[in-house]
């Protein structure tokens, strides 16, 4: 009996811990392996992603991609880029790769460049200040990150620096993600003027 017992117990929390496993795994790496080609896109102000989601049970899915626009600390739009919810195109196995690409292209836009290999490309332009210090943010600072099927996530964030009044003239980039602050209160937490969140979720 008490072996039969313990039987079911492993069985059970077998089964448990494989309910539990069954999320998205998301891999974000900056930058070209070029140096030279790096260095140019640094002067174009361009920043480069390469996005891999990955999870045994993606084929077949859909994901929508939206943006959140924040002015002066608030919301003021948000719009869906991509969303294959209602369409034919679905992912062909268990790995996502694509490309994420932002530019500013004059004083006062933003473009940003999605290209999903294998499926599609496309292209979408924002309303920006015209500052020339705008950075794309990966927020999982190239770290492999887990989401959970039907959860949204960022992607990554499209800003201006924080500017700290205690050091004037220096502008701070990676103070923005460091202590985990939730994107959504960038505004209220470091006064930016302006900046754009993309998340992306599975179903």
């Amino acid at each position: 009996m008490n072996k039969l017992i313990f039987i079911i117990i492993i069985l059970s929390t077998y089964l448990s811990f494989g309910q539990k496993s069954d999320s998205l795994s998301l891999k974000i790496d900056y930058g070209v392996k070029s140096e030279e080609f790096q260095d140019y896109l640094l002067m174009k102000h361009i920043d480069f992603y390469k996005v891999k989601v990955s999870d045994k049970n993606l084929k077949d899915k859909s994901f929508t991609i939206i943006s959140k626009e924040y002015w002066n600390k608030n919301l003021t739009k948000t719009d869906t880029i991509i969303n294959l919810s209602n369409s034919a195109r679905k992912i062909t196995n268990d790995s996502l790769k694509f490309n994420i690409i932002t530019e500013k292209t004059d004083k006062d836009s933003l473009q940003i460049y999605f290209s999903f290999k294998g499926l599609f490309s496309t292209t979408r332009k924002f309303k920006t200040t015209e500052a020339n210090n705008y950075s794309a943010r990966d927020l999982s600072n190239g770290i492999e990150t887990k989401f959970e099927y039907g959860n949204s996530f960022p992607l990554i964030v499209y800003s201006l620096p924080y500017k700290n009044p205690k050091y004037p003239g220096y502008l701070f980039y990676c103070e923005l993600s460091r202590e985990g602050i939730p994107p959504e209160q960038w505004g209220e937490k470091f006064n930016l003027e302006h900046y754009i969140i993309f998340e992306m979720k599975f179903e």
